[in-house]
């Protein structure tokens, strides 16, 4: 399988939920949501391909594909045919393409900050994130030391959460080894350039649609075009929060998602 996922449940009776990442980053970034979703959820984090735990081989890399992908996965490895699903930035993606494509299967879509919504893909060469991505194959090898220089903190993470000096190290390690060793990160953008969702989603799958008013990553409103997303969408704006909002509002990220339980 091109996707891979752990387990991770206090109770096994509780409803599925897949949680996927963006480009250069692992399931891991989910870490520090684990405890307070488990209250909900019996919790999936995506690694995939060519990230995390996850190796890359010659499968298809766009989102579409990678929704095709996850749901396969969780059904012939897990067992799992319905479940609720979450992303953040391209998992956000990847998550409203899960829905489109398995809405019978679906139960609910969280999407933080997605990338998609636009009306032209993106046809540069290299991605936005390309610094971060340089920055962390070079920290990674002074782990500890970059963590405790501010300023070098700073240039990783300030663009993506305004508590960039409240990481952990856990988390700072975590997403610095995703990045520098994410060999599907470059492979994945070029399956994404020039591409945008464009999927029907049916109303009776709720979504959740989720920005910061700070995304600098995906900016409004040139990334957060409003017709580009489902109709029946909740579009909700974040005050004083940037790109990655489950490390700006871990609580608040955890009650948008187990609040479409409450619908059911």
């Amino acid at each position: 399988m091109p996707v891979s996922t752990e387990v991770i449940a206090h109770a096994p009776h509780k409803p599925a939920l897949v949680l996927i990442h963006g480009l250069g980053s692992a399931g891991t970034i989910w870490k520090s949501l684990h405890d307070g979703l488990q209250e909900h959820f019996v919790i999936h984090p995506i690694d995939l391909p060519g990230h995390g735990s996850a190796a890359l081989g010659d499968e298809p890399l766009d989102p579409r594909a990678l929704a095709h992908a996850i749901a396969e996965m969780m059904e012939t490895e897990h067992q799992v045919r319905e479940f609720h699903v979450a992303g953040n930035s391209l998992g956000g993606w990847i998550a409203l393409e899960v829905a489109a494509a398995y809405p019978e299967r679906v139960k609910s879509v969280t999407a933080l900050a997605p990338a998609g919504l636009w009306f032209e893909g993106p046809t540069q060469l290299l991605p936005p994130s390309l610094f971060a991505r340089i920055l962390a194959k070079c920290a990674q090898y002074f782990l500890r030391l970059a963590y405790h220089l501010p300023p070098l903190k700073a240039m990783g993470y300030r663009k993506i959460t305004h508590l960039w000096r409240e990481l952990s190290f856990e988390s700072c390690k975590d997403s610095v080894l995703a990045m520098a060793k994410s060999t599907g990160y470059m492979p994945m953008w070029k399956a994404l350039r020039g591409k945008k969702f464009d999927s029907h989603i049916p109303p009776h799958v709720p979504v959740k649609i989720v920005f910061g008013d700070y995304d600098l990553t995906l900016p409004h409103p040139r990334a957060q075009e409003k017709d580009a997303a489902p109709a029946h969408s909740e579009w909700i704006t974040v005050d004083n929060c940037a790109h990655v909002i489950m490390w700006n509002y871990p609580q608040l990220t955890i009650d948008f998602i187990a609040s479409h339980l409450k619908r059911r």
